[in-house]
């Protein structure tokens, strides 16, 4: 063997060249992820998203069927309850899902979305909402505040057919057979039979507190705490007292929390350390929550804070010519607020979201309530009864069901029971409170330093010495320092600053003249101590303030609003939509002589007592029986009768989805997307903005009847602009007389 030599060049030598091997990355896909985090994901899709995706992959319906969690989670953001759809609402509601409850028990109180026959609709419904609210109550905490009583108080039917007193009677009977749910409906229940004037019904409501209290309601505990405290007069039982409303504070029942702190400042029953009492106070203004939104969530939702002002001013107005109480407004803007921090809404149903939280807040906080009927009018039929349906449903939905939430009256009152103030500081104090209400920037300070900065610009308006006594400082946990720059805020903005003007160039000064009332003083005619006086009270620079505009382009939201005149009946001839500019913006003082007229013949537009499930909701003690008048209308169904049937089809908590069915649940969706009206809008606004009229909700149609059915009563034609002109070009394809 004869060794052989290389040169180890490139013609006798040379090594394999290495050839690079792309590595294929695995494609990742949203099945790919942890069953866990996909449950996360699907929780926060809408309910037409959800069938979608479960129609991708068979794991996905699976996994969508097997998680009661991921239709507990779904949202029906801007949809109600139709024959099409209702189906997917009653599968989300017995899941646990709290939105689609509140939808359909207040869709069946109202008659407003299911398809019923005539034959014992009061009855049905009846029932159909009880079950619904009942998911309700169930879906939320157990120390949440029950709050179905409110759409189910009296007055009731006198002809015995009401759906409000079906409602109760359902509710009566499953407290014997639901012990879960039986603190929260026998609390309802006693709030409804509270609120009717027969002694009899005022006692069983008492017996049912006591058992609710027992069933382990809170808030049944307190509102009997309250009762019993006020026949209380032995100092012992007072002290024991004390110490229940100290548990039920500890259990987190915030109404006692706020009891026991007016308690412990003013003469501490407890015989505690003061600096324990002290630390206690200062620990409930320490636990507020963050403020809802803030106007750069407003401008960046398409609103700004020159229209929240003509909102809250007209708010403040109607509150007025209503005699509502201040905290009722309070509530009332609290709840417009919380809802614009979640939801986003076009400027042509802001209005209607207001007028629907002081509709909700009324019936919540007073005996005296704002009618559904009168809240419309009040809009001068801008919107129509079931909008107004609807967005309370969308309020109670996104609100939680959490209706009255600590507001600034609330610390006040916690505040003045430290150091008690004259009459007429204390009528300047809720002055600057409710003048506070119209300003967005104002919202942004938490409720607690807000209160507590209002009380030092009243003290230094009226020259208190000292400024701030030690005393407020423990109690409150704030001290001068900090709260001088809220204070010079409070008053630049309540005092300094221009208000906005309406079409006619008047001041929206809905504030100013509430408390132009004998009843406070005429505090608002008091003159105001000027800036270089108060700047020397509080020890601060002269500097000037500068007094910010409250937003730009204010000039275009001069015809915002739209309220019925003051001195007319409402008109229902097409003559009368060319001459609307005539209209006042706002109502005024002038129109709490209107209760007689509003309540008389004005409502002859009502509705028909059998399109309701209580005689055209005569929830108002004082409205007078009215004739009511229908339109008999035949509806005839633009789809196919067996597609509907398809939708409408119920699914029990076994039933599965086929493939089949959800191609056609988007089919239907995509069919009628383009079909649905414009429900509402504001007839008064002139900008041609794409906001002023929201996008149709896909995937709902209107509530149609088969071919060959029978005709049907429906609501009185609304003679307003959106449903006179832009019905008729629109009503074509629903309506067929």
């Amino acid at each position: 063997y004869e060794a052989v030599h290389h040169c180890r060049c490139s013609k006798c030598f040379s090594l394999p060249t290495r050839k690079r091997v792309k590595k294929r990355t695995p494609t990742l896909t949203l099945l790919s992820l942890p069953e866990e985090v996909v449950v996360c994901v699907l929780k926060w899709l809408s309910a037409e998203d959800l069938l979608s995706v479960r129609a991708v992959h068979s794991q996905l319906r699976d996994l969508v069927d097997s998680r009661p969690s991921v239709w507990a989670r779904v949202s029906f953001r801007d949809r109600w309850p139709s024959p099409d759809s209702i189906w997917l609402f009653e599968r989300a509601a017995e899941r646990g899902n709290f939105e689609a409850a509140v939808k359909l028990g207040i869709a069946y109180l109202y008659n407003e979305g299911p398809s019923l026959s005539d034959e014992g609709r009061a009855d049905v419904c009846g029932r159909q909402a009880s079950r619904f609210f009942s998911l309700a109550e169930s879906a939320r905490p157990p120390t949440a505040d029950p709050f179905m009583w409110l759409f189910i108080r009296p007055p009731w039917s006198p002809s015995g057919g009401c759906c409000k007193a079906v409602v109760y009677e359902q509710l009566r009977a499953e407290c014997d057979a639901n012990t879960e749910r039986k603190g929260a409906l026998l609390h309802c229940l006693a709030r409804v039979l509270h609120l009717f004037d027969e002694e009899e019904k005022r006692a069983e409501a008492m017996e049912m507190l006591e058992a609710s209290a027992l069933s382990g309601s809170v808030q049944s505990s307190y509102l009997l705490w309250e009762h019993k405290l006020r026949g209380t007069a032995d100092p012992g039982r007072y002290l024991q007292c004390i110490r229940t409303l100290r548990d039920y504070a500890a259990k987190g029942c915030w109404q006692a929390q706020l009891t026991l702190a007016k308690a412990c400042v003013s003469g501490n029953p407890l015989g505690l350390v003061p600096r324990v009492c002290a630390d206690l106070v200062a620990q409930l203004f320490r636990s507020c929550p963050s403020p809802w939104t803030c106007p750069e969530d407003l401008v960046r939702r398409g609103l700004n804070d020159t229209m929240r002002y003509i909102l809250v001013d007209w708010l403040v107005e109607v509150a007025t010519m209503k005699d509502f109480s201040s905290l009722t407004l309070h509530v009332t803007v609290a709840c417009v607020d919380r809802y614009l921090a979640q939801r986003a809404v076009p400027k042509a149903r802001l209005q209607l979201l207001g007028i629907a939280c002081m509709v909700v807040c009324t019936r919540y906080m007073s005996k005296d309530i704002l009618t559904i009927r009168e809240a419309v009018w009040l809009t001068d039929n801008t919107y129509q009864y079931e909008d107004l349906v609807r967005m309370m449903g969308e309020v109670i939905a996104v609100l939680g069901g959490k209706i009255h939430t600590p507001t600034l009256l609330d610390y006040t009152e916690v505040l003045r029971c430290v150091l008690p103030l004259e009459r007429r500081s204390e009528n300047l104090l809720s002055y600057v409170c409710e003048l506070s209400l119209l300003y967005s920037a104002l919202s942004v300070v938490p409720a607690p330093r807000l209160a507590s900065a209002a009380l030092l610009l009243i003290r230094a308006l009226h020259r208190y010495v000292p400024l701030w006594p030690s005393q407020m400082e423990e109690y409150s946990g704030f001290g001068r320092e900090e709260l001088v720059p809220s204070a010079v805020k409070l008053y630049v903005k309540c005092f300094s600053q221009d208000v906005p003007r309406d079409y006619r160039h008047v001041s929206l000064t809905g504030v100013k003249q509430r408390f132009e009332d004998d009843v406070y003083n005429q505090i608002s005619k008091d003159p105001v101590m000027g800036w270089a006086e108060l700047c020397q009270v509080l020890e601060v620079s002269e500097t000037q303030p500068q007094v910010e505009p409250l937003s730009p382009g204010a000039a275009e939201t001069h015809t915002f609003l739209s309220s019925p005149h003051s001195h007319s009946k409402r008109r229902r001839e097409d003559s009368m939509q060319a001459h609307r500019g005539s209209f006042l913006a706002t109502p005024t003082a002038e129109l709490s002589s209107q209760e007689e007229t509003l309540l008389g013949d004005i409502l002859d537009w009502s509705l028909d007592s059998s399109c309701s499930g209580y005689e055209g909701d005569q929830e108002s003690e004082g409205e007078k029986e009215t004739e009511t008048s229908v339109v008999a209308v035949t509806l005839e169904l633009e789809a196919d009768p067996t597609e509907r049937q398809l939708h409408c089809r119920a699914l029990s908590s076994e039933d599965s989805f086929s493939e089949e069915e959800c191609a056609a649940a988007k089919e239907g969706e995509a069919q009628t997307c383009s079909k649905k009206r414009h429900s509402s809008g504001y007839s008064s606004v002139q900008s041609s903005s794409p906001c002023l009229h929201p996008s149709p909700s896909p995937g709902f149609r209107l509530l149609l009847h088969p071919r060959g059915s029978a005709p049907r009563q429906v609501k009185r034609k609304n003679g307003s602009a959106h449903s006179g002109e832009e019905r008729e070009r629109e009503g074509g394809a629903f309506l067929r007389l």
